[in-house]
């Protein structure tokens, strides 16, 4: 079995048109100490101005990033349970928890901008 690299799915949050271009605000993949996910950004040099419906389209495409990963690492988790590789299938077991949590945010964002 071919390994693709994952890109890991971003919520945004917010952006901030600039000079300079559009700055991203983010949940990203990394966590605090609490567990909780950090807010990043970056910026965008490319894109002049940004508006709520184009950030609303990203999170769909984000979201969709995430449906796919969850769906992976769940076949991911039967492979491993069925070979009987425990430790692998608890630590994707915990990591799939993490992602229900962030596409439980993503569905209440997406659904207060609908």
């Amino acid at each position: 079995m071919k390994k693709k690299d994952i890109e890991h799915p971003k919520l945004y949050i917010n952006f901030k048109n600039t000079m300079e271009g559009v700055i991203f605000f983010y949940y990203s993949n990394k966590l605090n100490n609490s567990g909780k996910r950090l807010i990043e950004s970056y910026l965008n040099k490319e894109i002049d101005k940004f508006s709520n419906e184009e950030l609303f389209k990203l999170n769909l495409i984000e979201y969709k990033k995430l449906t796919t990963y969850i769906t992976r690492q769940e076949r991911i988790l039967k492979v491993y349970l069925k070979k009987g590789f425990n430790s692998k299938y608890e630590i994707v077991k915990e990591s799939l928890k993490l992602m229900y949590k962030f596409k439980n945010n993503f569905e209440s964002i997406i659904n207060n901008e609908s």
